[in-house]
């Protein structure tokens, strides 16, 4: 097992803001350049000469006080430093490979075997290439960055308040930073439906750009991960593992699991080594994003919970014993207060916190309880595996990614650590109880502590036996998903 890394020397953190500050005045001078006027919420800037201003005043008061290491010398050094790391040499191929793969079968899928109704239900181009991102939950995402939430009471069905906001807000930003703003910035110069197109399509490039990038940046931080726990080689198993899962073809869609997944390994990682500001901020992300993500806060809670004892057992004081617990509290809390800041947005559009909650027994997520999962079982009993999966075979697939992920919970806990296991619980024992197997494949996508263990415990071999037969099924999910056949 690898001990974690000295900290190095770092810069004031007033330097290191200015820095921020200034790279994010650089993109707007830049933006405003090019696109035109910004509008970020209540914030509007017109002309890029007063961003250039406060530019110039803050990057000249930082070089001022502190010279070296320059900004610019700086961000070198973090591209080259990065460049050459053995976290971005392993993730990179693994993330062109896999996600370039699946969009590359899902194409060919759509050209060759076609849809099941001869057209798909939504599209945004007479181009299949640009179209292929629109599937499925795509189009509630596109339309909640687009267009924002909207509540009828006395509507019945899907409404897009089941959806949260961490992903459309991230994708609204890319868009905006892509130009969206002046698709219908006057003079128009073109008809209004050319450009309502080409305003879709780009939130739609903006959304599956989302998705790679957080894929790959996830990657990252699940590599530093995994390198406390595993060695070199079975930590690039894990990668490939995840990345080759058949339920992974989610990551390669315009979807929120992506972003959810770096919010969730990068809170870990940065909680696990008490850089808390940064934890914070992806705690809160994570209970943004999905409507599970603040059960983060229990698996939290038990890294803290050890970091404690640790400290009590080094014979530190009693006061800064209680200066950490405050503040493992309040970090590993941030989770939940996402979910509460989304809860209370939905109250003042609805009258009821929980309404989100509710909207999600639209597709068919309501309290079922356990016996709902011995339904295939005596499916299975009753008329045979063949004859059920002949029946089923979406379930199937769904019902084995479930097994898989409880029957490794214990054996998690034991040899990762209770934070592991107690992530698998949570994230696993809520949506059998609410759904039953309904999307258990793309809920296992993302418990990355499982493909931790199976790089652990398996042989070169075994992985990479267990890697080829991932990735066959992934392409028929692929073909399946990017098809508009059911896949969920």
């Amino acid at each position: 097992m690898c001990t974690a890394v000295a900290r190095e020397p770092s810069l004031p953190v007033w330097i290191r803001a200015c820095d921020v500050v200034t790279v994010i005045l650089t993109v707007i001078v830049l933006h405003v350049s090019v696109f035109g006027p910004l509008r970020v919420g209540p914030l509007s800037i017109g002309e890029p000469w007063r961003a250039l201003i406060a530019l110039l005043a803050v990057a000249g008061l930082r070089h001022y006080r502190v010279r070296t290491p320059a900004l610019h010398r700086r961000l070198w050094s973090g591209v080259r430093t990065g460049w050459r790391g053995d976290a971005f040499q392993a993730v990179w191929p693994i993330v062109v490979v896999t996600r370039l793969s699946v969009l590359l079968v899902g194409y060919l899928a759509v050209v060759s075997v076609g849809f099941p109704e001869g057209a798909p239900p939504i599209r945004v181009s007479d181009n299949e290439a640009v179209n292929l991102p629109l599937r499925w939950d795509t189009g509630w995402y596109l339309n909640i960055a687009m267009e924002g939430y909207r509540w009828n009471p006395d509507h019945q069905g899907q409404q897009n308040i089941a959806f949260f906001p961490g992903y459309p807000l991230v994708t609204e930003g890319v868009a905006t930073l892509l130009g969206a703003q002046g698709v219908f910035r006057p003079p128009l110069d073109r008809p209004q439906r050319v450009a309502m197109r080409h305003l879709q399509q780009l939130f739609l490039g903006s959304a599956l750009l989302v998705s790679i990038l957080s894929f790959a940046w996830g990657l990252l931080w699940l590599y530093r991960l995994a390198r406390e726990h595993l060695d070199e080689a079975a930590t690039r198993a894990t990668l490939l593992l995840l990345a080759a899962y058949p339920f992974a073809v989610f990551f390669s869609a315009a979807y929120t699991e992506s972003l959810m997944l770096l919010a969730v390994v990068a809170s870990f990682y940065q909680y696990r080594h008490e850089k808390w500001i940064p934890a914070a901020a992806w705690g809160l992300l994570a209970g943004l994003c999905r409507p599970n993500g603040f059960l983060l806060a229990g698996p939290l809670a038990v890294v803290g919970l050890k970091q404690l004892l640790a400290r009590r057992a080094s014979g530190q004081s009693t006061d800064s014993l209680r200066r950490h617990t405050l503040v493992a509290i309040g970090v590993a809390s941030m989770p939940v207060i996402g979910t509460l800041l989304y809860s209370g947005f939905i109250y003042t559009l609805t009258g009821d916190p929980i309404a989100w909650r509710e909207a999600h027994t639209a597709w068919g997520r309501s309290y079922t309880g356990f016996p709902t999962l011995l339904v295939p079982l005596e499916s299975i009993a009753e008329r045979g595996v063949v004859e059920y999966t002949s029946a089923q075979p979406v379930e199937s697939l769904n019902a084995m990614g479930a097994i898989l992920a409880c029957a490794l919970i214990w054996p998690i806990t034991r040899r990762l650590g209770p934070e592991y296991g107690l992530f698998m619980v949570l994230n696993v024992g809520p949506p059998l109880l609410f759904g039953g197997l309904l999307s258990m494949g793309r809920v296992t996508s993302l418990l990355f502590p499982m493909f931790m263990y199976l790089a652990l415990v398996l042989a070169d071999r075994q992985r990479q036996t267990l890697v080829c037969g991932f990735a066959v099924v992934q392409g028929l999910a692929a073909v399946l998903f990017f098809t508009w056949h059911r896949f969920l």
